[in-house]
């Protein structure tokens, strides 16, 4: 046994016993104290000699605590006899990547409960981005499935660089933005996540080949098709993969997703509900094609626009699915054509739907790109929008509308398609002939966002429009364009909506 003596006291290790293979950051052998008894003890391999901070030191969040799905740490730091950095760490009883090592696959079941465990890890350390999440850094102890490695990399990345981090991050994991030495955020993890579902569910991440490959695999390809795969889960792990950050779930939706696939396992859904579901999952592969950019101060424009573009690809996809259902319910409706021959590839054409002597309009090109600063009064940070409205052309014509935005509400999380209507504020004396209706003033929505009470307000609370709300957006909708064709579309009984 050779001994180590770190801040917290001496530790015993077996040279000879090394506990799995040898990963990115180290090796880790069989540990032992009096105190604990065995133990997993990894040295890690940056030279000590070569890096701005010579000693590693555990963040306080980990510290001495014990965690339900995190990997108790007991010490870390420099050896000065050996010069190395050491983890001491309690002894699991294996790493998932064994398990897929030894030829396992698992069970959709299996995949969700597995995953909602290291996502429930990753939420216990909410300060920390783990930055290396990968299966051999998931560890099954005492029953349940425990993340281990939390701060070695951000270690490793203050030390040296982004760059030099790369070199030691296991390719079929990483996130586009860390091949392109962007700084990580939780986003990253969310990826990784997506693609150990991958690797659960058929034995292999998403992407394969050389390092190269794989690189431009997780830049520029969408990861294969999943066969024999519930369109639920399939839609999960598409949005996780998504190459744009801001536009992956984060980890608290994907929490919330996977109990809800783990309390809906076994039930009996409608014909309906999966065909949905298997759309959505369709949406949610087509538009992660889009290749993300280093992101700078000075190309944040650029940014911008990518981020757009990639939502205007989600809402043209949802707004197809939208036409096509009230197609399925209608088939005497007329309804333009779908795709655009303009050059501008962020271009989308207007799309309308006629049903008798109603038609539904939906506008993508008034509001394509937003200026980042549009929406300085609310705080909205809104990358994209559009106006939807139904006209009822009737001897009591009508007019219903609403706008379409990606944004996260000023409230800095997940940024997602919201429905927002509008309304004149009840104290005015001159009112819109139409409420609740759509804005094509940048400020005016700004306003009826903003705290500051003026001649607009929000006419009804923001609703989800993406993702695992689609079907509610398409029935509203279907049910209002219904409503102007039987001439029965008017002023609601009470503004707000609700």
């Amino acid at each position: 046994m050779k001994s180590i003596k770190l801040p917290n006291g001496t530790w015993y290790y077996d040279p000879a016993q090394q506990l799995g293979i040898k990963g990115g950051f180290g090796i880790v052998y069989a540990g032992f104290s009096s105190e604990f008894g065995d133990l997993a003890i990894k040295r890690i391999s940056v030279d000590p000699r070569n890096v701005a901070h010579r000693e590693l030191r555990i963040a306080d969040e980990l510290k001495g605590k014990d965690f339900e799905h995190v990997i108790q740490f007991f010490d870390a730091g420099l050896d000065d006899e050996t010069g190395s950095n050491y983890i001491v760490m309690v002894r699991a009883e294996k790493s998932l990547q064994q398990e897929l090592n030894a030829g396992r696959t698992f069970t959709e079941s299996e995949t969700v409960e597995l995953m909602l465990q290291v996502t429930k890890g990753l939420l216990e350390v909410p300060e920390l981005v783990h930055r290396d999440l990968k299966p051999g850094n998931v560890l099954f102890h005492q029953g349940k499935w425990k993340v281990a490695d939390f701060g070695i990399a951000k270690f490793v990345e203050e030390s040296t660089s982004l760059q030099t981090l790369n070199y030691f991050l296991t390719p079929q994991y990483a996130a586009p933005e860390q091949w392109e030495y962007q700084r990580p955020t939780h986003a990253v993890d969310v990826y990784a996540l997506g693609c150990i579902g991958y690797a659960l569910l058929t034995g292999q991440p998403p992407f394969s080949g050389t390092d190269e490959d794989i690189k431009q695999q997780h830049l520029h390809s969408e990861p294969p098709t999943l066969q024999s795969v519930s369109p639920r889960l399939r839609l999960l792990l598409s949005m996780m993969l998504r190459k744009i950050p801001e536009t992956r779930p984060s980890l608290e939706r994907v929490k919330n997703l996977l109990e809800q696939l783990q309390e809906s396992n076994g039930q009996v859904l409608p014909a309906w509900f999966s065909a949905l579901s298997g759309v959505a999952a369709s949406v949610a592969d087509q538009s992660a094609k889009e290749k993300a950019r280093k992101r700078t101060e000075q190309d944040e424009q650029h940014h911008r626009d990518e981020v757009a573009h990639e939502a205007m690809k989600i809402l043209a996809m949802i707004i197809d699915h939208l036409f096509e259902k009230i197609a399925t319910f209608a088939p005497n409706a007329h309804i333009s054509p779908a795709h655009t021959k303009e050059k501008d590839p962020s271009a989308y054409p207007d799309r309308t739907v006629k049903l008798g002597t109603a038609k539904m309009t939906v506008n993508f090109s008034r509001f394509a790109k937003v200026p980042k600063d549009a929406f300085s009064q609310s705080k909205w940070n809104i990358y994209a929008g559009a106006i939807i409205k139904v006209e009822q052309e009737t001897n009591r014509p009508y007019i219903w509308g609403a706008n379409l935005w990606y944004t996260d509400l000023g409230k800095n999380v997940d940024f997602r398609w919201w429905e927002v209507t509008y309304m004149t504020q009840p104290l005015i004396l001159n009112h819109q002939k139409f409420e609740p209706y759509a804005v094509d003033d940048l400020s005016l929505a700004d306003q009826a966002a903003s705290p500051i009470i003026g001649n607009i307000q929000l006419g009804a609370n923001p609703k989800l429009v993406d993702d695992e709300a689609i079907e509610d957006f398409c029935d509203r909708w279907a049910n209002i364009l219904a409503k102007a064709a039987t001439g029965e579309l008017r002023y609601p009984l009470r503004l707000p909506l609700d």
